[in-house]
């Protein structure tokens, strides 16, 4: 999605430059001509890559002898940090300069990691104020653009809903994007939402993300539970809670003012590393960006009925935690920047490959 909006705004300012790479739908749209699909290998976690790793390596393959043939002016990398490490040090050895945006968040885990990538790269540029500080620190040329959130909000609250107003309290499920998420994460938000329903007379909506089939939300409809393909944005501003997996999806919510409970599962290999590697308190984006705990993170066992329910229930209970949640998320959202950041970042991009005066 980022780097779709990144590729328009830079041929906008070159309409004849051309891209190759790897990207989804939405890159191929914009004019990539791709040579992997990111769909392809697009997993969370240690042990849920090991079966991707044929794919991985085709893929890399691809890449670097396309960038042999072609020879690029440079080379953009966007996040996924494993596969563009083992990718970066092929470009490398092949001349092609290295920016990278949307920042790896390797600062949290793997300090090695980030003082390598602050090595490589000829500019990195990120999503956040603090990323490009950190960079920096190390050494590198960082330049923040700000988030291209912040437009894709913006856009999407102009959809009309697809869903009237509700009458009643409403409560919104998200549990993810991916299969693997979906299949971790719904069962108790489900459970939950079950009851809060019950107990606060609340209509419970369920955004399935483009891919998932209906069959990942068993029992949705069964239980009167509206389930939407579409309007995220609407009807996150139009909820008075949501249940959120972490990930970019908090960051929406947050610019949609909308109070969460964050949840996350993974596999029992990833979070044992995890917690040996991870140096910060939060994994929520919300509460990273925000230096706080704003809104209750719920992981691995903690992500249970009971629990989802209760903190809910806090929450909804006592409208002064509303009202401070509100506030603290409007500070969140103004710390994402203007809109504006794609175009931010394309600047950054081709100023970083002019010839030095």
């Amino acid at each position: 999605m980022h780097g779709a909006r990144l590729l328009a705004a830079l041929r906008a300012r070159r309409p004849d430059l051309g891209a190759f790479g790897m990207g989804g739908p939405r890159l191929r749209a914009a004019g990539l001509s791709a040579e992997a699909a990111s769909e392809d290998i697009s997993v969370v976690g240690i042990s849920e890559v090991v079966e991707k790793l044929p794919v991985v390596a085709r893929s890399l393959r691809a890449l670097d002898a396309r960038a042999a043939r072609e020879r690029p002016d440079a080379a953009v990398l966007i996040d996924f940090p494993d596969f563009h490490g083992l990718l970066a040090r092929r470009l490398e050895r092949r001349g092609v300069p290295l920016l990278y945006y949307v920042s790896p968040q390797v600062w949290a885990w793997r300090r090695g990691r980030a003082r390598k990538i602050a090595r490589r790269a000829r500019r990195i540029i990120t999503l956040f104020p603090f990323e490009a500080d950190i960079y920096r620190r190390l050494g590198a040329d960082a330049v923040c653009a700000g988030h291209p959130i912040v437009d894709d909000v913006r856009e999407g609250l102009a959809v009309p809903s697809p869903l009237p107003p509700p009458a009643r309290r409403r409560l919104l499920l998200l549990p993810g994007s991916r299969r693997s998420e979906v299949r971790r994460h719904w069962e108790p938000m489900l459970a939950a939402a079950q009851r809060l329903s019950r107990r606060f007379d609340m209509e419970v909506v369920v955004v399935r993300a483009a891919g998932l089939p209906a069959s990942a939300f068993a029992g949705a409809q069964e239980r009167g539970f509206r389930v939407c393909e579409s309007g995220m944005h609407p009807l996150l501003a139009s909820s008075d809670l949501a249940f959120v997996a972490s990930g970019t999806a908090t960051l929406e919510a947050a610019l949609c003012g909308t109070p969460m409970v964050v949840l996350y599962k993974t596999s029992v290999l990833t979070h044992a590393v995890a917690r040996l590697l991870v140096r910060i308190p939060w994994i929520c984006l919300v509460n990273i960006v925000a230096g706080a705990g704003v809104v209750p993170e719920l992981l691995q066992g903690n992500a249970t009925p009971e629990r989802l329910e209760r903190e809910a229930g806090a929450i909804l209970d006592s409208p002064e935690r509303i009202a401070r949640m509100r506030e603290e998320l409007a500070r969140v959202a103004s710390l994402l920047g203007p809109p504006g950041a794609s175009d931010r970042a394309a600047e950054a991009v081709l100023s970083a490959l002019e010839p030095a005066a």
